[in-house]
């Protein structure tokens, strides 16, 4: 709704302007809801809103510009001698929901329109709009465009509004004839160039931020304000409907960037009705916000352009927004932003002229491939259509020349690729699949302009024209902290990976892996099993390891690959989650773990290639979900099968891992031994022995899991607790996890230990992002007696058999990361010491933290599991997944004390805000926990004390 300008309508006031001003704009705050409800109408919520802000915004202007013209104060001549303009947002005719009015008041004699700005600002500011503003000459914008970016991207955005136009026309045919003039648009691109790459590093570098700044971020719609500003710049206009007619642009590529542009406005202007002001961030809370008020459901995607799928209810049990939904909008999202990007390279690049006059080296390579100014390009564009495959054949001449592409060919590729017609006839030549094939399985370093060959294949849209199976990943999200990427770009980081693994050049940081993947005797077929490993998820899915073999099966025959090819990627796709489950989630020394991991791959080539799948996965997960523990965990199992596999322990006893590792660990330790401190050689004498019999006594998990140095001072904690008869001792020793600080805990086993240990560390405030839990045998037998004793499962140790326990947590200060665990060693002791003498509870010591706590940041929702497994060879299995807090590791492991269970071994895994804990428990006699009753009383146990600490808040 407008206003109504016309002379017999105008009001007699400001008083009545303002009220029609307030009424207008209580009616544009209400189109957008506030909460998750979704809206009545989603297309209202985009560029539809910000233009018809920006009318409003237009329509009060020139209201109040005459009104006080009429006035006189100042003179109606003042008045008529000044050009109001809007730029930014405003300027392009589009305002977000609580963004600025951005004008400039263009005047002949910047002092003299002073007044002018005096008699528009308050008035203004009166009725709540925020304004920015300049008072200006033509000389002071043309000047201080040519040193000053936004001063120029201004004059790209200037839109008169009121006042004297021919200021307006005057004042861009100076900028065209001189900042913008075609001899200084390559300058002006590459500072355009500069601030794009100065903004991204600012806010994140990537489309693919887990909390993304819709405005800013790269694939933001500041990214579209800079490709309008290059297209304006060399031709004129900025709208891309304008570029279509000018060629720059076609339809097809129009319509994509006008979706991509819709989706951003609508998030960008419910992030601003939600928080009342203007905010670009687009967090965990904002995005089941945005979701809900979208209109996405568990069942269906958007309302409107995005997607028209129906609204479907949650049952009354369900959250009103899904975490699937919030996975689907986000998905969106990032294919927008993606969009957007894409668009800023493609606009930027053919809006740059080329101004060199040198004659440029063109050299042609047959079948259409031309070698032009050392770039790959085609001889005839036509050919695109009557010979698909000529766009790998680039792509394959640019590798094997170490020479980019063509900036025309690159743009050429990626619209036929936009052509389901090019897809389907490129799928159907032979040559486009074997070139595929090595394409994909190439480890050279490229000049390509995306940087490896697969994200150069994604990138120019061959590889969804080659695998359209693809499709349903791209920009696919999980809603949580631990998966950073979307599948797809996860999926290429992959390979890229796998094949950095296959050059060696990551051999200080995966040496194993760089080793074996040398050794790949089918890398084509390891490299697509890499590639498709999570072809299978879908949004709101399971199992996608299942439905990936099956998806995959297809794609690889499609493409020619060999049926015993086919048969073992697929098995690779649908066992790819398994040897990292195992390693960080069960007990390598157990022989029944290795056993039954050892039936899931087909030999020791099998297991070799599931290995370096595992780990080119996991490191490109997110930034840090390749720990150094659980690279090492991963490395045992991979040596301790293979070594089974090969035969290597003939004798049925215990399966264990490399002799030559173990023999290093031990010289290692005993190394670090002698470079600790000893008061005298009795004492250097007494360590010596002591950790003899120390080593002999604990297991080779613990031998190989932690780092000679460690070790050692492990020892020396044990035998001064041992000797000085304390209860407990506490120390921090050097740690191999540059996170996370390490503190042993040695004291004399008992039920219950693991217990007030936790109840102490959430006391003190201290995070467990890993432990490890091992008893052993601390009787005076010498070396050759000791055992790996862990009779935590029994509490009956045998007779005369003192039992001690070296547990060890890997932690962070909540408040103060690593540098703050430190000052809570001493109450750390004092208040274990408390717990086991009885002067305080260990649930009482954890709530002390309540009153303290630290808000927590929102994050996403992480539904409870919670499974039991009494497949173990001695222990019964208990899993817990659910989402970290404060105290939760004491709450478990309290629990399970309290139902009489002994913990032998726990694995602590925190993947972002999910924990994966794992315990190996036994029944008081030393059994497994019965099937029935028993079992069904565990687990209703556990879940009851998960949901009392949600309850409790943030305790522990």
């Amino acid at each position: 709704m407008s206003f109504d300008l016309s002379p017999t309508s105008r009001p007699s006031g400001l008083a009545e302007l303002r009220a029609a001003y307030a009424r207008e704009r209580a009616g544009l705050d209400r189109t957008v809801p506030s909460g998750p409800t979704p809206a009545a109408d989603p297309s209202a919520l985009g560029v539809a809103l910000g233009r018809r802000h920006a009318k409003l915004l237009d329509d009060l202007l020139v209201r109040l510009f005459h009104l006080l013209r009429e006035a006189g104060t100042p003179s109606r001549a003042a008045w008529d001698s000044v050009a109001i303009a809007g730029v930014g947002g405003y300027g392009r005719g589009a305002v977000a929901l609580r963004s600025d009015l951005d004008v400039r008041i263009l005047a002949r004699d910047a002092q003299r329109a002073g007044a002018i700005a005096d008699a528009l600002l308050y008035p203004l500011w009166d009725m709540g709009v925020t304004v920015g503003h300049q008072v200006v000459t033509i000389d002071d914008l043309v000047e201080g465009a040519r040193e000053d970016l936004p001063t120029a991207t201004s004059l790209l955005d200037w839109r008169h509004v009121v006042g004297d136009a021919s200021l307006s026309e005057s004042l861009w045919q100076r900028a065209a004839m001189g900042i913008f003039a075609h001899s200084e648009l390559p300058r002006f691109i590459e500072r355009l160039g500069k601030e794009i790459s100065q903004r991204h590093e600012r806010f994140g570098g990537s489309v693919y931020l887990l909390e993304p700044d819709v405005k800013n971020g790269a694939g933001g719609l500041r990214d579209l304000d800079v490709a309008r500003w290059a297209a304006k710049a060399r031709y004129g206009v900025g709208e891309f409907d304008a570029l279509v007619r000018f060629g720059a642009l076609v339809a097809r590529e129009a319509e994509e960037i006008r979706g991509a542009a819709e989706m951003l406005w609508r998030i960008r202007n419910l992030l601003h009705a939600h928080s009342g002001r203007r905010t670009d961030r687009l967090t965990f809370d904002e995005q089941e916000l945005c979701a809900g008020a979208l209109g996405y459901s568990k069942a269906a995607g958007p309302a409107g352009p995005a997607g028209d799928g129906q609204r479907a209810a949650p049952s009354p049990d369900e959250p009103a927004v899904s975490p699937e939904a919030i996975e689907r909008m986000m998905s969106d999202y990032y294919r927008s932003a993606r969009t957007i990007s894409r668009a800023l390279d493609v606009i930027v690049s053919r809006a740059t002229p080329t101004l060199t006059r040198r004659r440029r080296r063109d050299e042609d390579l047959g079948r259409g491939v031309r070698l032009f100014d050392g770039c790959i390009t085609m001889s005839d564009p036509d050919l695109l259509r009557t010979d698909p495959a000529i766009a790998l054949r680039l792509v394959s001449e640019a590798v094997e020349r170490g020479v980019p592409l063509l900036p025309y060919a690159r743009g050429a590729i990626v619209r036929a690729a936009g052509d389901p017609a090019f897809c389907a006839a490129l799928r159907e030549s032979p040559e486009a699949a074997e070139r595929f094939r090595t394409l994909v399985a190439t480890c050279k370093e490229t000049s390509l302009q995306s940087g490896s060959v697969v994200r150069e294949l994604h990138d120019l849209g061959l590889l969804l024209a080659m695998i359209p199976e693809f499709l349903p990943v791209v920009g696919r999200v999980h809603h949580d902290v631990y998966h950073v990427y979307t599948v797809d770009v996860h999926s290429v980081a992959a390979v890229d990976r796998l094949a950095a693994l296959v050059r060696g050049e990551l051999a200080g940081e995966f040496g194993l892996p760089c080793r074996l993947a040398a050794e790949a005797t089918r890398p084509t077929m390891l490299f697509f099993a890499t590639l498709l490993h999570d072809v299978g998820k879908a949004i709101g899915g399971t199992d996608h390891s299942r439905r990936g073999a099956e998806m995959a099966r297809k794609i690889l025959e499609r493409l020619g690959f060999p049926p015993e090819d086919v048969d073992e990627a697929c098995h690779l796709i649908l066992k790819h989650l398994v040897m990292y489950l195992i390693a960080t989630r069960r007990d390598l020394d157990d022989p029944a773990t290795i056993s039954e991991f050892c039936q899931e791959v087909h030999g020791r080539e099998g297991l070799r290639d599931l290995y370096l799948l595992t780990v080119a996965d996991l490191s490109t997960t997110s930034p840090t979900s390749m720990t150094s523990w659980k690279a090492r965990m991963l490395d045992e199992l991979y040596l301790s099968a293979d070594a089974a596999l090969r035969g290597a322990r003939e004798d049925g006893g215990p399966l264990g891992v490399d002799d030559q590792r173990m023999a290093r660990a031990i010289s290692g330790t005993v190394g670090a031994l002698e470079d600790m401190p000893a008061a005298s050689e009795a004492e250097r004498r007494a360590q010596r022995d002591f950790l003899a019999r120390y080593l002999a006594s604990m297991p080779e998990r613990y031998l190989l899991a932690n780092s000679p140095v460690a070790i050692a001072a492990h020892a020396e904690l044990a035998r001064q607790q041992q000797g000085n008869g304390n209860s407990v001792s506490v120390a921090l020793v050097p740690s191999r996890h540059p996170e996370a600080a390490e503190i042993c805990v040695v004291a004399p086993d008992r039920p219950g230990l693991l217990a007030a240990i936790t109840a102490a560390l959430a006391a003190s405030r201290l995070e467990v992002h890993a432990a490890q839990i091992h008893s052993r045998a601390c009787d005076d037998q010498g070396p050759d007696d000791g055992g790996a004793i862990r009779a935590r499962a029994s509490s009956s140790p045998p007779a005369g058999v003192r039992l001690q326990a070296v547990d060890l947590f890997w932690v962070r200060d909540r408040g103060e990361g690593v540098g703050g665990v430190a000052r809570a060693i001493p109450k750390l002791m004092a208040d274990i010491q408390a717990v086991l003498t009885g002067q305080i509870s260990g649930a009482e010591l954890a709530k002390k933290r309540r009153g303290g706590a630290l808000r927590e940041r929102p994050t996403p929702k992480v539904r409870t599991q919670i499974s039991i497994d009494d497949r173990a060879s001695h222990h019964t299995v208990i899993e817990v997944l659910t989402r970290d807090r404060p105290g939760l590791l004491f709450a478990i492991s309290d629990a399970l004390y309290q139902l009489g269970l002994s913990i032998s071994v726990a694995k602590i895994n925190t993947e972002g805000t999910r924990v994966a804990d794992v315990f190996y428990v036994s029944e008081a006699d030393g059994t497994k926990i019965s099937n029935g009753k028993r079992m069904q009383e565990v687990e209703e146990r556990l879940h009851a004390v998960l949901q009392g600490l949600d309850g409790e808040g943030s305790v522990g």
